[in-house]
């Protein structure tokens, strides 16, 4: 059975996101975010892998010097009563820093930095995956004068 032959429900959905963020997020971390057991994680990353939807694992390797810091603002808008808890696991993710409340249309303002635009890319996508994360707004620093 190959990625096509069979539907995706929103549990794989989830759980190919936060691969896809982190390729080696422990299944009990995955299982504690998607709701589901180890063992059931496991069943579900294993059917996945044989189904070929994932195909495999890689390591993004920057070498000394080869970097460029990648910096963005990202507007998040949330929908959790536990905004502590968001924020705690904000603190949590790599490159992010100076995470601000903030009014008007966004809840949360929060600055992150990366080696390389992969980087930045998968830092988002785990904050984009949070079930709490409603809606984010990304924009890319072009130029820092200060």
């Amino acid at each position: 059975m190959g990625p096509t032959d069979r539907q995706l429900d929103d549990l794989d959905r989830r759980l190919l996101a936060l691969l896809a963020a982190d390729g080696r997020t422990p299944m009990a971390e995955l299982g504690r975010v998607v709701g589901l057991s180890r063992t059931a994680v496991l069943a579900r990353v294993q059917r996945l892998e044989r189904d070929g939807v994932i195909r495999g694992y890689h390591a993004e390797v920057v070498l000394p010097g080869d970097a460029t810091a990648h910096r963005a603002r990202v507007g998040i808008v949330i929908h959790t009563p536990d905004v502590a808890g968001y924020v705690r696991r904000l603190r949590d993710l790599p490159g992010l820093s100076e995470i601000e409340t903030v009014t008007g249309e966004y809840d949360l303002m929060v600055q992150v930095t990366a080696a390389t635009a992969g980087e930045l890319d998968a830092v988002l996508d785990r904050i984009s995956g949070w079930p709490a994360t409603v809606r984010t707004t990304t924009w890319v620093v072009l130029t820092r004068y200060a």
